[in-house]
């Protein structure tokens, strides 16, 4: 990470006071919208001291079934939402709309050509 502004997003990240409605374990998946072919679905545990981890489950074209685990932390300023995972070589960036208590919508906040932005819904899991 010798990027001066990724350090620079990551510090902004550190120091901004978490949103305590984000936290909390949520599922989600993409549909296939973030690579034509698999589809992603994650578990996202977001603490309220702005770390998180998540747990994917990818499945592939050939339907062959991955899983991975990532570690990162994450904020919330105004209507944006950040998080930077540990895989990442940038933190990602996105807008956000609570459509209900339990059920948040994600739209990337990237510049892209004839195409629709990356979005998904993240639901709030419930534990008995």
């Amino acid at each position: 990470m010798d990027d001066p502004k990724i350090k620079e997003i990551i510090d902004f990240i550190q120091s901004t006071k978490v949103d305590e409605r984000f936290v909390g374990i949520w599922s989600g998946t993409d549909h296939g919208k973030f690579f034509k072919g698999e589809t992603n679905s994650w578990l996202v545990n977001r603490r309220n001291d702005g770390t998180m981890t998540v747990s994917f489950k990818t499945i592939h074209s050939d339907d062959r079934i991955t899983y991975s685990e990532d570690e990162g932390i994450w904020c919330v300023q105004n209507e944006d939402y950040y998080e930077f995972r540990e895989s990442d070589e940038k933190p990602d960036h996105y807008t956000y709309l609570f459509l209900s208590r339990d059920s948040i919508q994600f739209i990337i906040n990237e510049e892209l050509k004839d195409e629709e932005p990356y979005n998904f819904i993240d639901t709030k899991v419930f534990l008995d």
